[in-house]
């Protein structure tokens, strides 16, 4: 899980509702292949936002909390086979969309995203 600040994910994260002081919780959702989007204080998931491929592995929020990184490692376990990934959804925190897919321009089940 990823904690974006409240100040980060201002904008409408939270429908037109104050956001909390708390901020959000970003979450790869794998069995349903989306970003969960969870509002902690309420303790319960806001958002989600589809992802682009099988499945996402890990999630990581930009610098400024803004966007949120989505590797799509493939459809199977760490070591087992099936498609491996290619690409890396970018997710729109506050606006709850996908607004871009980076392809790699190769299988390599992409994960642990970093800044």
């Amino acid at each position: 899980m990823v904690m974006v600040t409240a100040a980060a994910a201002a904008g409408g994260a939270y429908g037109g509702a104050a956001p909390s002081s708390a901020g959000v919780l970003l979450v790869a959702n794998k069995g349903d292949q989306t970003l969960g989007i969870i509002d902690p204080v309420a303790g319960k998931q806001v958002a989600t936002v589809k992802q682009s491929g099988v499945t996402g592995h890990e999630v990581i929020a930009s610098p400024d909390g803004r966007l949120a990184y989505v590797p799509i490692y493939g459809d199977a376990g760490v070591g087992r086979p099936g498609s491996d990934g290619r690409a890396i959804d970018v997710i729109d925190i506050a606006a709850r969309q996908r607004v871009a897919t980076i392809d790699l321009g190769r299988a390599e089940r992409p994960h642990c995203p970093m800044f």
